[in-house]
């Protein structure tokens, strides 16, 4: 996701318990409202705070670290409050503009930074909002112009490692948390954000390492454990990352984020009933909450209800229309209640909000092929597959349409693939085992496709696959049996009545019961292509 959730929010929270030393002398109550935040105490850290701010109404660090901390504590609505009564004029529009959303922020911090005489922090909220609109590049020349005079300010150089990885540039971004943390280790942010990268490049063990070493630090520090918690979700150690998540609900911080965060876990999981709750909790505090409209969803597309899953998707994209994530969500539900062509309008959305969003190039690669534009379908996938080779949605997809195209021998390399890497999958297994039919091979198609049923005794599309290649075996009986085996399993199948309706009719000499079976077959939709089915129908009805 490029954008943020809600902008006035999450811009005061990337503030969180980071704020470095005061450009000024502090008096030592505020270096204790510092302390005090880096250690995770948090009601204690806003009291010291919010004194400061009453005895010293200029002492714009301290305004700054209080709107934070109250928004931490899940009290956004104080926050804004914090900057009614600070002096000078500057200090109280700069405290206003650093809650406002992305473009909105910047022109207000822009307008206030005019003056020269404003508190030279403020540049870093304006880094910020410049990070948050689109503009990293922006963004770093605004760190670095605070940093010329503040060179190993904690939070200065914190700021330019976000601004630098949102500019992609990875090395450099790890370089200033790096230095950050060695002006003040421990620190929550910084350590959070290098360990992000660390992760993202690769470096999940030094990662790990990152946060270990910072809550070594600062063991009870909130955004320290909810990193840890980011960790743990990476790792797939789902049941630790619950584990921190439930532990931070004890703290004083801001529920909404927390319960969210929780609700898409449990989901990650399978654990619908607690995502469900968790989703509910989250809601319950702000009823706009994306993440927990987006699980409500989820949780209502795994129980089949697609048209409640499409309700809570559309109440996720209008509270985060920016997000292209849930224009996907949107899309799949679309593709599964066969509306393929809103689906690709809806993708087409998704990806101008996120050009390189790989979730919108697979869904409109697959609404593009079962709208029957192949060729342009192939393209979608080809460019989630140059990322990852390894999808197996992409390449499942990719079979398809090259099978379809009679390109058997480069479809079985994708459904092989798919089955290799997940043993449990019996749809990719029996379509390898499609290709190779295709291909003449006999008796590897009838070895895949009886590994197909091994894995889903109760595929019905596999076992009449099965029965097909017995047939070509002349292997009757088995034949047979495997087609009753599909009707039993999924009497809905139009195929298996047919099949077994002509080895019946040709082959055993039981007419009678072909002739139920051809009946079926069109009762289920069969395509009756030219007639000739009923036709036989009404041969076998003749006295």
């Amino acid at each position: 996701m490029k954008t943020t959730f809600r902008g006035a929010l999450v811009a005061a929270l990337v503030l969180v318990l980071t704020t470095g030393p005061a450009c000024a002398e502090d008096p030592p109550s505020f270096a204790s409202s510092q302390n005090l935040a880096r250690e995770g105490s948090v009601l204690e850290a806003i009291a010291a705070a919010r004194a400061v701010c009453q005895a010293d109404p200029s002492h714009v660090d301290a305004h700054r670290l209080l709107q934070d901390l109250l928004v931490v504590a899940g009290k956004p609505d104080e926050a804004a409050k914090v900057g009614l009564t600070a002096t000078p004029e500057q200090a109280k529009q700069g405290l206003a503009a650093r809650l406002l959303q992305g473009k909105a922020a910047a022109a207000a911090l822009t307008t206030v930074l005019q003056d020269k005489t404003a508190p030279a922090r403020f540049r870093l909220d304006l880094a910020r909002a410049q990070i948050e609109a689109g503009r990293p590049s922006v963004a770093v020349a605004e760190a670095n112009r605070f940093l010329k005079d503040h060179a190993d300010d904690s939070e200065g150089l914190t700021t330019l490692g976000d601004a630098l990885r949102a500019s992609g540039k990875n090395t450099a971004a790890r370089t200033a948390y790096g230095q950050a943390l060695k002006a003040v280790p421990g620190l929550a942010r910084a350590a959070v954000a290098l360990a992000e990268v660390h992760a993202a490049t690769g470096a999940g063990t030094t990662a790990r390492k990152v946060l270990q070493e910072a809550i070594a630090v600062h063991p009870r520090n909130a955004e320290l454990l909810r990193g840890l918690a980011e960790d743990h979700v990476r790792a797939q150690e789902h049941d630790e990352a619950t584990r921190l998540l439930q532990q931070l609900l004890a703290l004083p911080v801001s529920k909404l984020d927390v319960h969210a965060r929780l609700s898409e876990v449990w989901r990650l999981m399978g654990r619908l009933p607690e995502a469900e709750k968790s989703a509910n909790e989250a809601l319950a505090l702000d009823p706009a909450c994306a993440r927990a409209l987006r699980t409500v969803g989820f949780v209502k597309q795994k129980r089949k209800d697609l048209d409640g899953a499409l309700a809570a998707y559309d109440k996720a994209r209008k509270a985060a229309p920016t997000w292209a994530q849930v224009h996907v969500d949107i899309a799949l539900v679309q593709i599964l209640k066969k509306d393929d062509k809103g689906a690709i309008k809806t993708l087409k959305t998704a990806l101008k909000l996120d050009k390189d969003h790989l979730d919108a190039h697979r869904a409109l690669g697959m609404a593009l092929y079962f709208t029957g534009k192949a060729a342009s379908a192939k393209k979608e996938l080809a460019i989630v597959l140059k990322q990852d080779k390894n999808d197996l949605r992409a390449n499942r997809v990719m079979g398809y349409i090259l099978l379809d195209e009679g390109k058997a021998k480069k479809a079985l390399k994708h459904f092989r693939l798919v089955a290799d890497l997940n043993k449990k999958d019996a749809g990719s297994m029996r379509m390898a085992g499609r290709c190779l039919l295709d291909m003449g091979k006999l008796p590897d198609a009838i070895a895949a496709f009886q590994a197909a049923v091994a894995r889903d005794p109760k595929d019905a599309f596999s076992i009449f696959d099965l029965g097909r290649g017995l047939e070509k075996q002349e292997k009757w009986t088995d034949a047979e049996a495997a087609y009753r085996k599909a009707i039993e399993l999924d009497a809905s199948l139009a195929h298996p009545h047919l099949y077994l309706a002509e080895l019946l009719d040709e082959v055993q000499g039981k007419p009678q019961e072909a002739l139920e079976h051809y009946k079926r077959f069109l009762e289920v939709g069969g395509d009756d292509e030219g007639g000739s089915i009923q036709k036989r129908i009404k041969q076998l009805e003749k006295p």
